[in-house]
């Protein structure tokens, strides 16, 4: 290799690049085994860019800009000082390298940090390999992936403790020695290691059920929602899936009822929407509902070294968490909506698996609830509810609890809205709560919305949400009343022939029972013991009720023939 050619070549290519504003900072050479050189890397820095590293090699008589192409995998960087090396250096680039060697160290390298994939590995099998990782977020991945590559060539690998060396962020070899500038090699072999994980054989880990011990569901709303679980709240559009989500905020921030009137465990709530505002939209409801908004934390952005960025619910979970553990008495981690935590396919059930999953864990190890929100696929009325989820099945699959939510229209027009248990791994799988959105306004004047809750109601979510969703068309709950009222007209039925009448008519039972509430219809039994039975009939009218009723109809008739005799007036009155 003729050093001075390749760098007399290095300088014709580097113009190019001079001519922008980088100035070159190294040059680098990789060889063979055997010292014959292969290709050089440049590195040129910009001081207003980041830095650039261009490769270059000679082919047929003229140096190209670019790496060869290798039969192979490319090559290490310094490979023949490996070949007779006991203890290699491994570190994330070659001016780190350099600096190592520089003390008399033996170090190599395979370029940045995403250069590890296309490396030959093979010449360090069997060594004792220190890694000197950046200290960065990068820089651990990288050296997690070295490390990987080299246990699997039989490597006895260690790594320095970078969070021991007091540098600074980013800090890697080179910033280390310009801390101390006198350093030896023997301050770097003296240098803190990371605890060495033990070697075990691969193989199942079984655990006898007598050697745990049981331990109850940690139920914030006892049924519903349960601490270290994941769960689904989903719904069309409109029904008010963010503001359910905030009233069950709002009684744990301030230990309020929940629809049940149970009361709530105190604690933090913490909120991440890529939805509403926060502060014209969700604190105003928030505020409507009595939250105590110091227990309300609200994620906007993340901290690093180019300053304040978006949160991304896919890839800074890791750094919520400490957030989390730092707010202390977190109850309930809202996500809005779920899907944005899957940085992949939101349709593949493997990539929706893979990104809950760290999720899951950090709500099961913290102790706290989650209720990541979601929408129902358009076209899906009468199936399934956890079906109707938008994306993957596994959303619905992973979830221990699914609650939806829906509404429908009543006969005199106004909105009737049900909140509904769709499936429980954890506990009891149907039934739910009638609640309304009001509109409210908050002390500072503001306009806004909260829910009311109602009355309990029995069924299962799918019989339920058709019979809500058939209401809004006027279908088969007015259907049904019509029903009860014409069979139970000429007076009571046994409760059995009701219901064999109603379910051929094709009804469900929960349709018929909340149609039977709404008619006021009494349920009589007859006898006792073995032989007695029930008998269902419209509710008595008193006598001075059907008076009434009489008056008003005749003084309607006597409307009704008085506007006979009126002219007619066009337009409106």
């Amino acid at each position: 290799m003729n050093a001075d050619i390749i760098k007399e070549q290095a300088r014709v290519l580097a113009s190019q690049f001079i001519k922008q504003g980088y100035m070159p900072q190294g040059l680098h050479h990789y060889t063979s085994a055997e010292g014959e050189w292969l290709y050089s890397r440049m590195r040129l820095n910009h001081p207003e860019k980041t830095k650039i590293i261009r490769p270059f090699y000679q082919e047929n008589g003229s140096y190209i800009l670019g790496e060869p192409k290798f039969q192979g995998k490319k090559p290490l960087y310094q490979l023949p000082l490996l070949k007779d090396a006991e203890t290699v250096f491994w570190a994330e680039g070659e001016k780190k390298v350099d600096a190592l060697i520089g003390l008399g160290l033996v170090a190599t390298t395979s370029g940045g940090a995403t250069s590890h994939d296309g490396a030959d590995f093979e010449p360090l099998r069997g060594k004792r390999v220190v890694i000197w990782a950046d200290y960065d977020e990068s820089g651990r991945a990288h050296a997690g992936a070295v490390k990987t590559i080299l246990e699997g060539l039989n490597c006895d690998v260690l790594s320095i403790d970078v969070q021991r060396l007091n540098l600074p962020a980013k800090g890697d070899v080179v910033d280390w020695l310009q801390m101390s500038p006198f350093a030896s090699k023997d301050d770097v072999l003296a240098l803190p290691l990371m605890p060495k994980e033990l070697k075990v054989e691969k193989g199942v880990v079984l655990l006898k059920a007598s050697e745990l011990t049981p331990k109850p569901i940690n139920w914030i709303w006892d049924g519903w929602i349960a601490g270290g679980k994941f769960h689904l709240l989903g719904g069309v559009a409109g029904t008010g899936k963010t503001t359910i989500s905030l009233a069950l905020a709002s009684s744990i921030t301030n230990g309020g009822r929940f629809p049940d009137n149970t009361r709530a465990p105190i604690g933090n709530v913490v909120i991440w929407t890529g939805e509403d505002d926060i502060s014209d939209t969700l604190t105003p409801r928030l505020m409507a509902m009595g939250a105590n908004l110091d227990k309300v934390h609200f994620v906007q952005g993340v901290i690093s070294e180019n300053g304040e960025q978006p949160f991304n619910p896919s890839t800074d979970m890791p750094i919520l968490q400490q957030a989390i553990a730092k707010i202390g008495e977190v109850k309930l981690l809202i996500i809005d909506p779920i899907v944005s935590v899957v940085k992949g396919d939101s349709h593949k059930n493997a990539e929706v698996r893979k990104d809950l999953t760290p999720l899951i864990q950090m709500a099961e190890g913290m102790g706290f609830a989650i209720i990541g929100i979601t929408h129902f696929s358009k076209g899906t009325s009468g199936r399934e509810p956890i079906e109707r989820i938008t994306g993957s099945l596994a959303f619905g699959a992973v979830a221990r609890v699914v609650l939806v939510a829906s509404k429908s229209q009543s006969d005199d027009g106004d909105d009737v809205r049900i909140f509904l248990r769709a499936k429980s791994n954890i506990g009891a799988d149907n039934g739910g709560f009638e609640y309304s959105l009001e509109q409210a306004i908050t002390e500072g004047g503001i306009e806004t919305s909260r829910v009311l809750w109602g009355e309990a109601i029995e069924g299962s979510a799918r019989e339920l949400l058709v019979e809500a969703e058939d209401d809004s068309d006027g279908g088969s709950m007015a259907e049904c009343i019509q029903f009860l009222s014409s069979i139970l007209s000429d007076g009571e039925m046994l409760a059995t022939e009701v219901k064999k009448d109603c379910i051929g008519a094709g009804h469900s039972i929960s349709t018929m029972n909340r149609a039977k509430k709404k008619l006021g219809i009494e349920a009589k039994k007859i006898g006792i013991g073995k032989g007695s039975y029930w008998v269902w009939e419209m509710p008595k009218v008193s006598k001075e009720y059907k008076d009434s009723q009489s008056k008003n109809m005749r003084t309607f008739g006597e409307f009704e023939n008085l506007r006979s005799d009126l002219p007619i007036i066009e337009g409106e009155i």
